[in-house]
C-alpha cells in the first residue's frame, strides 16, 4: 500500500491532493442535502428564521453522520469512505407529521426510528442471506434510475422560475455535462480525477456571465451561528413514531445497496456483513444525535457513492475533510449561501453522469447472478412496479394515506420489497435445470 495514495482506503495522502476531491464531494451533495429542509420548511409553514435553522441543522446532521460512518464508534459506523446526507425519502413523512403534530414530533419520532435501525443493523448478520446480489442489485439499480429525474430537473433549472426548461438552462447544463464527460474520458492523471469539480467550476463561470448566479441571499445570512439544542422542541406521538420506524427500517435497505455499490465500484469487492451491519447501526446512532439539533433523517448519499466509483478515490481522509467542510458550512451560513448559489443547470449537468454510474453498478451486481427466467422475472417485475407506481402516484390515491406514504415515497422501497418477496417464494433454478425442463417438454 502506498502511504500517500488517494486511491488507498487507509493511506495518508497530502492535503493538496485531498482537497479538490473533498470539495467535489461537498458540491455534489450540497443541494441534495439542503433541498429537503427547504421543501419541508416551506410545506409546514416555518418562518424564515426557522427555515435557516433547519437548513443549518441539515448540514450539521450530514457532517455528524458522515464522521460516525468514517471513524466508527465501537460497532457504530461502517468505517468506509461513505458520505451521508439528508434523506429525500423522509420528506413526505416529515411534512405530514410536521403539519399534523408539529416539528417537535418529527424529531421525537426520529429518536425511536434511530433505535429501531440500530436493532435492525445488529440483526443484519442473520438476515443478510435474504439480500443476495439479485436483491441488492435491484436496489442499487433503482437508486440510480430514481435519481435521473432529479438530474434532469436540475438541468432544466429552478421550477419556481419562469426560465424553467429554457434553452439557456439546457445550454449551460449540456456544456457542464460535456466538460465532465470529456475530462473523465480524455483527461489524464489528476485532471481526470477531478473532472466533476472542473465541470462545476466552468459551468458556474459560464452561468455567471449569463446572469444566472444570484448572490443576494448572502446579505441576509449571519456570518457565524452555532447549532441550537432542540430548536423545535421534542414531542412523542405514537402515530408519528410508527411512521418513522417503518420508514427508517425500509430505507435502511437502501444502505445495503449503497454500501455494496461503494465497495464494488470503489474497491472491487463485495461489502462484508460487518460493514453493512455497523453502517446501519451507525446511521441509527446519528439519527438520535441529530434529532437533538433539529436534523432530519440521514442516509447514504448515492451520488457521492457514484463519485467514489467514477474516480476510484476511496480514501477515508478525503471523506473526513469533506465532512468537516460540511460542518463549517453549517456554522457559517454566509458560506453556505455562496455554495447554494450554484445554478441548478450546472449541478444537474455535473451529476447526471454520476447517477448513470450508480445504475451501472447495480447492473454489475445483477450480472453476478445467472440470467434465468426466474431471475429476469424478479428483475423486470421489481423495477416495473417500483418505478411505475412513483411515475403515476394517482394509481394508489384511493389507498390509505399511510400506505401511500409507505409505498409512494420512493421507488427504491417498492422495488426492494417486491424483489425480496419474489426471491423468497419463487423456486430457484439454474440455467441447466431450465434447459432440462424445456427438453422434457419437447419430448
Amino acid at each position: 500500500m502506498k502511504k500517500n495514495s488517494i486511491y488507498e482506503v487507509d493511506s495518508n495522502p497530502p492535503l493538496t491532493k485531498c482537497l479538490p476531491i473533498s470539495l467535489q464531494h461537498v458540491l455534489t451533495m450540497l443541494i441534495g442535502n439542503v433541498a429537503p429542509a427547504l421543501i419541508i420548511s416551506a410545506s409546514v409553514g416555518l418562518s424564515e428564521k426557522e427555515q435557516i435553522v433547519l437548513v443549518q441543522a441539515a448540514m450539521i446532521a450530514a457532517a455528524v453522520a458522515t464522521l460516525v460512518q468514517v471513524y466508527g464508534i465501537s460497532r457504530f459506523g461502517s468505517r468506509l469512505p461513505m458520505v451521508m446526507g439528508i434523506n429525500f425519502s423522509f420528506v413526505t413523512a416529515c411534512i405530514s407529521i410536521g403539519k399534523g403534530y408539529g416539528m417537535g414530533s418529527v424529531f421525537g419520532a426520529c429518536i425511536f426510528g434511530g433505535i429501531a435501525i440500530m436493532i435492525f443493523g445488529a440483526l443484519i448478520k442473520k438476515v443478510r442471506k435474504f439480500f443476495p446480489p439479485l436483491v441488492t442489485g435491484i436496489t442499487v439499480t433503482t437508486i440510480g434510475m430514481s435519481l435521473y429525474p432529479v438530474a434532469i430537473g436540475y438541468m432544466a433549472g429552478n421550477p419556481d422560475l419562469p426560465t424553467y426548461g429554457s434553452l439557456q438552462n439546457w445550454g449551460v447544463a449540456l456544456f457542464t455535462l460535456i466538460v465532465v464527460i470529456g475530462l473523465s474520458e480524455f483527461g489524464k492523471g489528476y485532471i481526470k480525477t477531478i473532472s466533476i469539480l472542473i465541470g462545476l467550476v466552468l459551468g458556474y463561470i459560464v452561468a455567471a456571465f449569463m446572469g444566472m448566479v444570484d448572490l443576494s441571499s448572502l446579505s441576509n445570512q449571519k456570518l457565524f451561528e452555532l447549532p441550537k439544542i432542540m430548536p423545535f422542541g421534542m414531542k412523542f406521538d405514537i402515530s408519528a413514531i410508527m411512521t418513522m420506524v417503518v420508514m427508517y427500517i425500509v430505507t435502511s435497505i437502501e444502505a445495503i445497496g449503497d454500501i455494496s455499490s461503494l465497495t464494488m465500484g470503489g474497491m472491487d469487492r463485495e461489502a462484508t456483513t460487518e460493514e453493512i451491519s455497523n453502517g446501519i447501526m451507525g446511521n441509527g446512532l446519528s439519527a438520535i444525535i441529530n434529532a437533538f439539533f433539529g436534523g432530519t433523517p440521514t442516509a447514504t448519499f448515492s451520488q457521492n457513492v457514484g463519485i467514489v466509483t467514477l474516480t476510484k478515490v476511496a480514501n477515508k481522509k478525503v471523506i473526513k475533510i469533506a465532512a468537516f467542510m460540511v460542518f463549517i458550512i453549517g456554522i457559517l451560513p454566509k458560506f453556505g449561501a455562496l455554495m447554494t448559489s450554484i445554478p441548478y443547470p450546472v449541478l444537474g449537468g455535473a451529476t447526471l453522469s454520476v447517477f448513470a454510474i450508480i445504475t451501472v453498478n447495480g447492473l454489475r451486481l445483477l450480472w453476478e447472478e445467472e440470467f434465468t427466467t426466474r431471475n429476469m422475472t424478479i428483475i423486470g417485475v421489481s423495477l416495473a412496479i417500483g418505478m411505475g407506481i412513483t411515475q403515476v402516484p394517482e394509481t394508489i390515491a384511493s389507498f390509505p394515506e399511510g400506505f401511500q406514504l409507505f409505498i409512494g415515497s420512493s421507488p427504491v422501497i417498492m422495488s426492494t420489497i417486491v424483489a425480496f418477496v419474489m426471491n423468497l417464494i419463487l423456486p430457484r433454478k439454474t440455467l441447466e435445470q431450465e434447459a432440462e425442463e424445456r427438453k422434457a417438454l419437447d419430448k
